[in-house]
């Protein structure tokens, strides 16, 4: 059926479409997620769901499609990801999910199990304004709330049942060397109390 639609039209049966869900199961979709460029245009989605249970099956060939599929989304700003995180995580799938972000997001949500995801989000996604952290413990719900105390500025954190909501202000500055021109310059501070 797809490739006849790609034989006989140019266009997107369902052009106008700006939000998907997909919700994948134990097994990889019959059809291809490129197939689906045929249904909708990928260029005009602006929010987009995946769900699945078994990210932890997918090889990486899969988690490329996956990629490649969000990729086509250039004008995607909300980004959900929603995965029960079980005893069958490991740190690759962790890795894998990371890998697929796409960095222009700017509203995020993704269950995490330990704080230095945290990090690797803010690092990969740089213009996120919003993101919300399913966990599967309440205590680790302070945990976070705490990071974006430590480590940001200006952020606004509300806790819920295992989720924090976040409105990202400012990463503090780790870093104490500053450019100047070609040269850099590393700021100690040696003052001492007389």
């Amino acid at each position: 059926m797809f490739e006849y639609f790609q034989r006989t039209s140019n266009r997107p049966l369902f052009p106008e479409v700006t939000e998907i869900d997909l919700q994948l199961r134990d097994d990889w979709p019959l059809i291809s997620l490129q197939s689906l460029s045929v249904l909708i245009d990928m260029s005009r989605i602006v929010s987009m769901k995946i769900s699945s249970d078994h990210f932890y099956q997918y090889h990486q060939n899969t988690w490329m499609n996956i990629k490649i599929f969000i990729n086509k989304a250039h004008n995607l700003s909300s980004l959900i990801i929603h995965n029960s995180f079980n005893r069958y995580e490991s740190s690759q799938t962790i890795q894998n999910l990371h890998s697929i972000l796409p960095r222009h997001i700017k509203h995020f949500q993704m269950p995490i199990n330990h704080l230095n995801q945290i990090q690797m989000i803010l690092e990969r996604c740089k213009n996120l304004a919003t993101i919300n952290f399913d966990m599967t413990d309440v205590k680790f719900c302070k945990e976070v709330i705490q990071w974006f105390a430590d480590n940001t500025i200006n952020t606004s954190c509300e806790e819920g049942y295992k989720r924090v909501a976040v409105w990202l202000g400012k990463k503090n500055i780790q870093s104490t060397e500053v450019n100047c021109g070609s040269k850099r310059i590393k700021l100690t501070n040696n003052s001492s109390d007389s």
